[in-house]
């Protein structure tokens, strides 16, 4: 919880990035919880993730937070339309990677600025031309977080692409990323841009395991 609120207070975002099995949710449930018992102004979190997740956050919001009031984005374009239109009458709403690319437009027309933007499952984020990685990057928020259980070292790319959600311009645009870091390291071994870029990375990344 303290990492998750430094990186919120100093205005940067978080790559959450623990075992599968360890809460990731529920750490994210208590920072949006936190945020709604000391804000008597508040604005709607939201959380994209893949549809057979949504209901499972709302559930785990009922289970483990104190009535926090949650909106899963579902049914037909006009139906959802509707809901997104009422989002200042919630504090999480969770919408699919699926249809946020269908809904994208109607968010862009509200001009919303939603106090956290979650993307679970991040690996879906990996290939950054992918319409999915586009139109999550595309919703605006005060702070970002990614939630991944898959060691993100395992591509370079993808690591880029998470980070392009969670702070879009750290590191760097895509071409000097892999110029200056992904081809030394990946073809040449280079430990000296392997160094460089863990130094990087690590403030922003918090890994948990098992064992």
């Amino acid at each position: 919880y303290k990492w998750l609120k430094s990186i919120d207070n100093y205005k940067f975002g978080g790559i959450l990035a623990d075992d599968m099995g360890l809460g990731k949710t529920v750490q994210m449930l208590s920072i949006i919880a936190g945020y709604v018992d000391q804000e008597k102004e508040r604005r709607a979190s939201i959380v994209i993730c893949p549809s057979s997740l949504a209901l499972n956050w709302q559930n785990e919001s009922k289970k483990f937070t104190n009535g926090l009031k949650t909106l899963v984005i579902r049914g037909n374009a006009e139906e959802r339309k509707m809901q997104i239109s009422q989002i200042n009458d919630y504090d999480i709403v969770i919408t699919s990677y699926d249809l946020l690319k269908r809904d994208i437009e109607v968010y862009k027309e509200m001009k919303y600025q939603f106090r956290y933007a979650i993307a679970d499952e991040a690996q879906y984020l990996k290939n950054s031309n992918t319409q999915n990685a586009k139109v999550v990057k595309a919703i605006k928020a005060d702070t970002r977080y990614a939630l991944t259980g898959t060691p993100i070292e395992n591509s370079l790319a993808e690591l880029w692409s998470i980070f392009d959600f969670i702070m879009p311009g750290y590191l760097f645009n895509y071409k000097k990323f892999k110029s200056e870091y992904e081809s030394p390291i990946v073809k040449e071994n280079d430990e000296k841009a392997l160094k460089k870029l863990k130094m990087l990375i690590e403030p922003f990344v918090l890994r948990r395991t098992k064992k």
